[in-house]
């Protein structure tokens, strides 16, 4: 079997965005059903990608495998160590992966996952990171993803929102990214929670903050998990 530039793409989108369901691959990557159960099953042959088995999807479910590393590089590879498994982040690798793929519907030009998009900066004589979930380039600039799935408090989820705020003020921002400031998306699961998390944004907020519900935006929610 011929490793084609298609399968390295592939591969390397599956490291990046942690798991990766079948229908989901198919969307980004083929035409058919068929054909991308063909390929996946190919590359698991060749242990590019290895399935994964739970109770609690469907269909089956794909992340990297042993072989992966000839393909994914050092820098891939490095950004993908320590993993966990659990069922909560399988649920929430898969849900940043359907609000990307409702993104690209809607004139995304490129994507960005969250093991690239790490930063630790210095504010205040803090000690700042910030890690949004992905990121959309679009014409009109970056929109930041954080897809909520109702785990976080208010209190943590805030924490969140005043370091992606310190992260424009502090000019580290354009610096990092060249963008000058951006709009954070919120994706979550109903409006009473897109309610309280709409009333979270820091006073004089750097940055455009949109809240809205999976539902209203058209993306396939994954389901409550253990």
């Amino acid at each position: 079997m011929r490793i084609t530039e298609r399968d390295i793409r592939l591969t390397r989108d599956i490291a990046l965005s942690h798991v990766m369901s079948r229908d989901q691959a198919c969307e980004l990557y083929f035409s058919s059903v068929t054909r991308t159960n063909t390929r996946l099953r190919e590359l698991g042959n060749l242990g590019m990608v290895k399935s994964l088995t739970t109770p609690f999807f469907a269909q089956k479910l794909y992340c990297v495998g042993p072989n992966a590393g000839e393909v994914l590089g050092e820098r891939i590879g490095a950004l993908t160590a320590a993993r966990t498994g659990s069922p909560r982040f399988i649920q929430h690798a898969l849900c940043v992966t359907n609000v990307r793929l409702a993104l690209g519907k809607r004139g995304m030009k490129a994507w960005r996952f969250e093991p690239q998009l790490r930063c630790i900066f210095e504010f205040a004589n803090r000690r700042v990171e910030v890690r949004p979930d992905g990121m959309g380039v679009f014409e009109s600039g970056a929109i930041l993803i954080e897809a909520d799935l109702g785990h976080v408090t208010p209190s943590r989820f805030r924490e969140k929102l005043l370091g992606f705020h310190q992260f424009v003020t502090s000019g580290e921002y354009q610096r990092r990214w060249g963008f000058p400031t951006f709009t954070l998306l919120v994706t979550t699961t109903g409006k009473r929670r897109a309610s309280t998390l709409a009333g979270l944004a820091p006073e004089h907020c750097a940055f455009r903050y949109e809240v809205k519900t999976m539902e209203s935006l058209g993306i396939k929610e994954i389901g409550a998990w253990s």
